[in-house]
């Protein structure tokens, strides 16, 4: 299957010295939130008196797959309900479960899934 994208692999925006922390913040976020661009380098430009941020499309998003935070399948809710109900299971034994009932899921989704079904929420504070 040849997979055609429409919006640049790379990316860059350049933020003026003069911004506000605000429109530096809106103007740096945008690709991410836009398109699913991540974050590659902050370059600042001395003759230019910028900063240049350097973004590259996701690689689910170049490979013409859905978010990675979605199995793609319509069937996250399933799984998730069998991992709720499933909670105390090891993480190879979720993955296997779901399997058998024909939902593929790999280790990294059924670990933040089951973390979810326990109530942990991840952050970086």
């Amino acid at each position: 299957m040849k997979v055609s994208i429409t919006q640049p692999v790379i990316r860059v925006i350049d933020v003026p010295d003069a911004a506000t922390a605000g429109e530096a913040e809106q103007l740096m976020n945008g690709p991410c939130v836009e398109a699913n661009y991540l974050l590659v380098n902050v370059l600042y430009m001395e003759p230019l008196k910028s900063m240049r941020a350097v973004y590259r499309l996701s690689a689910r998003e170049q490979q013409g797959r859905p978010d990675a935070t979605a199995g793609g399948d319509g069937k996250d809710d399933q799984a998730r309900a069998v991992i709720a109900a499933n909670a105390t299971m090891t993480i190879p034994a979720l993955v296997a479960k779901l399997a058998d009932m024909g939902i593929d899921r790999k280790k990294t989704w059924v670990s933040y899934a089951r973390l979810d079904a326990r109530g942990v929420k991840l952050t970086s504070e």
